[in-house]
């Protein structure tokens, strides 16, 4: 995946979330200044009631209707936001008001009742706007506060002093305040620390599913480089198979006509899975495929070829192969093997491993190759694998193995190609049971009919 698609799913979520929190704010103020304008409205009717009567309480209840209908504007508007700031700034106003006017009415009742609601407008700052703002609110609010107690005590006398009076009311409020201030940040941060986590799953599930839908894309591209059927011969009959271990595979076979006839036979397995193996493969195949119309004969394929990888650097990713040319007027296959599993030939019941041993492609320049030339005669089984048959291991870590193969080749019909093959695969997927296929597995078997 390219950076700048990963830079615009971050981009994505974070206007996903804005949107979110523009509604959930825009939900939460409609709902709250509702709540303010009905208290409001309870507030003008019962201060028709003696001793409700000063005419601040009027002016207050006034303002507090004009700024209610605002901000039910500014949430119809879309702009939440700002009816968020007037909102909080407002009734924390209209309390402070209160909580002085009070203090200069001598009424300490009242007085330390209206002061002991302002924590929690530090809540509603936080709620709407954030824990900075609502961090403004405490501070502004504990100053007014000292003040209006400090006022009263003035003007009423202390006995014990002014500062002792005041610091006895304002400390327990001062706690109550801190409290407060202190779960709102706490929260803040937990809820913040909590959206970034969630938006970093969200974007690499967005990322994994991506990869995948790429990978398959992938896949079935790769699908494609596949012969649709092996080639028909009249008394010789081929069977492929292959599987890969995940989305894509570094495995691979072909068969390519060559111009007199013959039949070019590849069976590869290029080390390492997944796309990177994927892509070595397909660089693979078209060399492979050019060298089998130039040159004669396996060993000199494979000698191109590995020149050929080694030259376009194809690092770790070495190519083992398994090349044979097929003469099918003769039932001659002559064949080379680039660091691949030798063959198997059952031949009268007896299974034998032919070839000679070499490094696979790309791993060293200029490497020679030894050829192999098999007649193969009537009832003639010749399995072609990669490693990913043997190396298989079930949720034991225990591998399948050399011995296990050749019993279960052993086991299989011996006349007809795709029911040894099928008997084969049975065979290692009991094996492997639950556990994860690890390996790409690819098999051709070539039936010489009695």
């Amino acid at each position: 995946m390219k950076p700048q698609d990963i830079s615009s799913f971050d981009v994505l979520l974070r206007t996903l979330d804005i949107e979110s929190e523009q509604e959930l704010l825009r939900s939460i103020l409609r709902t709250l200044n509702l709540m303010v304008l009905g208290l409001t409205l309870l507030a003008l009717g019962v201060m028709f009631i003696p001793p409700f009567s000063e005419p601040i309480a009027y002016i207050v209840v006034f303002i507090s209707l004009c700024v209610n209908v605002l901000v039910a504007w500014l949430v119809k508007v879309n702009r939440e936001v700002v009816g968020s700031y007037l909102f909080v700034i407002w009734i924390n106003t209209g309390v402070c008001l209160f909580v002085l006017e009070n203090a200069l009415s001598l009424d300490l009742f009242r007085t330390t009742l209206f002061a002991g609601t302002t924590p929690l407008f530090v809540i509603v700052g936080a709620l709407l706007v954030g824990w900075r703002f609502a961090t403004v609110i405490a501070v502004v609010n504990l100053i007014i506060v000292f003040l209006a107690y400090l006022v009263y005590f003035v003007k009423a006398g202390a006995p014990r002093g002014v500062f002792e009076e005041t610091t006895g009311f304002f400390v327990p409020l001062f706690l109550y305040m801190a409290l407060v201030w202190a779960a709102v940040f706490f929260y803040q941060h937990q809820l913040t620390s909590s959206r970034t986590k969630l938006n970093h799953a969200r974007s690499q599930l967005l990322q994994d599913q991506i990869l995948r839908h790429d990978l398959e894309i992938a896949r079935s591209l790769q699908q494609r480089l596949y012969p649709p059927l092996p080639p028909l011969f009249g008394n010789i009959r081929i069977v492929a198979y292959s599987e890969p271990a995940r989305e894509t595979s570094g495995d691979f076979y072909d068969f390519v006509q060559l111009s007199d006839g013959r039949w070019a036979i590849v069976v590869a397995d290029v080390t390492g899975k997944s796309i990177a193996a994927a892509m070595v493969m397909v660089m693979a195949r078209s060399i492979l495929r050019s060298y089998i119309t130039t040159e004669q004969s396996p060993a000199a394929i494979l000698r191109a070829a590995n020149n050929a990888l080694y030259r376009d650097g194809v690092g770790s990713q070495y190519v083992t192969v398994f090349l044979g040319i097929l003469d099918s007027s003769t039932n001659i296959i002559t064949f080379a093997t680039a660091g691949h599993p030798f063959p198997y030939l059952r031949r009268n019941g007896q299974i034998q491993e032919i070839g000679y041993g070499s490094l696979p492609l790309g791993a060293r320049l200029d490497r020679e190759y030894c050829e192999t030339a098999l007649q193969l005669q009537a009832g003639d089984q010749l399995f072609l694998l990669t490693d990913g048959f043997f190396e298989t291991r079930n949720a034991q870590r225990k591998m399948f193995g050399f011995e296990q193969l050749l019993i279960a080749i052993d086991q299989s019909d011996p006349t007809d190609p795709q029911r040894a093959l099928d008997h084969l695969l049975s065979v290692v997927s009991q094996f492997r049971g639950d556990a994860e296929q690890s390996d790409d597995m690819t098999a051709i078997i070539i039936q010489v009919l009695a």
